[in-house]
């Protein structure tokens, strides 16, 4: 009972301010509301999106230069170097023995006089057609006839392949790094 008492009385008050309105405050009072109800939405927009979106230009560094290194090569390339006698070293980075066979390159460029080594990942797709460790074959007319093993060694000179190296020894023989004993005289 108390209850439909209160919300009587709150109807008959709203129904007596109502009675003293014209038409055009209500329209101004509607007016009001809507306006204040915009305003909201997009403030309440503008801090959501300030808090959850990236502001990229806030977000960037300053731009990176880009490097290009030019000692990877891919394999049917590999013959078409500036240089007129260097090394391709084909090997897989996913192979265990991929930081071996990298430190045998960073060791024989240590070297005094070295030969440009160039470097073909097998994991890469254009190399990957040169992977046949059931044919090797090194003896070739062309390019497109070249098949390696899981690591190989190609001494290139004047356009044409030299010498080739399969075995693990013999690479690490051919790619030795000469220590150059210093004068310690006074």
């Amino acid at each position: 009972m108390a209850k439909d008492k209160t919300s009587k009385k709150s109807k008959v008050k709203k129904i007596k301010l109502e009675k003293y309105r014209s038409e055009e405050q209500m329209e101004v009072i509607r007016f009001i509301r809507i306006l204040v109800i915009v305003v909201v939405l997009i403030i309440g927009i503008y801090f959501f999106t300030k808090l959850f979106v990236v502001d990229k230009e806030l977000k960037e560094e300053s731009p990176i230069a880009g490097t290009i290194n030019y000692s990877i090569t891919m394999i049917g390339s590999m013959l078409i170097k500036p240089e007129e006698e260097y090394y391709v070293m084909i090997y897989n980075t996913k192979n265990l023995r991929s930081v071996y066979y990298s430190g045998l390159m960073s060791n024989y460029e240590q070297n005094e006089n070295h030969l440009k080594i160039y470097f073909a990942d097998l994991d890469k797709e254009f190399n990957q057609k040169f992977y046949d460790p059931e044919n090797i074959n090194l003896d070739i007319e062309q390019i497109s006839d070249l098949k390696v093993g899981d690591l190989t060694l190609i001494k290139v000179k004047d356009g044409a392949i030299d010498e080739t190296f399969t075995d693990e020894e013999e690479v690490a023989s051919e790619l030795a790094y000469i220590e150059v004993e210093e004068d310690t005289q006074n």
